[in-house]
């Protein structure tokens, strides 16, 4: 199979849905739109796209949403059940929670060669519903309790690489503030405007009243103007705490992963 490479007219609407003004639903837990995830799973090529955002304490997911058909029943039984939530601490989907490593985009395979991926308790439990070999998980920092990731399965068959991973990298940002916009509006703020959202992200900058109206083409008297309807809208009463609550959540440093080499 052939190496991935983004289709640019692809990767271009995937941005603009991304960051375009959000038209969200009522409040509720923040979620991927399938065709959202649909989009990311042909720049990555992929059998199943997902996210999830759990609560493993709870033993319960806040939201989840995938690419597998409406009609899709598991194919067999296996009978004694696991739970996931009793495999899943040590499993390598738990990894960025077990080290607060929500930097690096890692696969099965940088923790396990097929042979024992196949006897782990996590696959064990997964083969109950679909059984696949392959994936790659892009953690995203998310509110305090809440544990987020995209994972794209491949079944069988050739694995992710690092160009898959760049990519993934590269969405991140994006896919954060979406998810953050959810967020607010699950807090009633309002969502801003493309031109409000384009003023924060100076102001987050460092940028003084007279800086924004240059960059803007437009007056001191304007940038003042935005920035009351910037407060109204998100229930605050300053830039600093404008940029605060507008910011999407960030990863803490940490030392990267680095995948160990095993045969596959």
């Amino acid at each position: 199979m052939a190496r991935t490479r983004p289709h640019a007219t692809g990767l271009h609407d995937l941005l603009q849905s991304l960051t375009a003004p959000p038209c969200l639903p009522p409040p509720g837990p923040a979620n991927i739109e399938v065709d959202v995830l649909t989009a990311i799973g042909q720049l990555v090529r992929c059998d199943v796209a997902g996210f999830n955002d759990l609560a493993p304490p709870l033993r319960r997911e806040w939201a989840q949403s995938n690419t597998l058909p409406d009609d899709f029943v598991p194919a067999r039984s296996y009978g004694d059940e696991l739970d996931f939530w009793d495999v899943y601490p040590t499993s390598s989907c738990s990894y960025p929670d077990r080290t607060g490593d929500y930097e690096s985009v890692t696969t099965i395979s940088d923790f396990y060669s097929l042979r024992e991926w196949r006897q782990t308790p996590m696959y064990l439990c997964l083969r109950q519903e679909l059984a696949f070999d392959r994936e790659i998980q892009l953690p995203l920092p998310g509110p305090p309790g809440h544990f987020r990731r995209i994972l794209l399965i491949r079944i069988e068959g050739r694995d992710f690489d690092d160009n898959d991973r760049a990519i993934l990298a590269l969405l991140r940002p994006h896919i954060l503030a979406y998810l953050h916009a959810q967020d607010l509006a699950g807090r009633g703020s309002a969502p801003l405007t493309t031109r409000q959202r384009q003023l924060m992200a100076l102001v987050a900058r460092g940028f003084s009243n007279a800086q924004l109206a240059r960059s803007l083409g437009i007056s001191s008297d304007t940038v003042r103007t935005h920035l009351q309807q910037i407060y109204a809208r998100l229930g605050v009463n300053s830039r600093g705490e404008a940029v605060a609550l507008i910011s999407p959540p960030s990863a803490p440093s940490v030392t990267r992963f680095e995948p160990a080499m095993s045969a596959i």
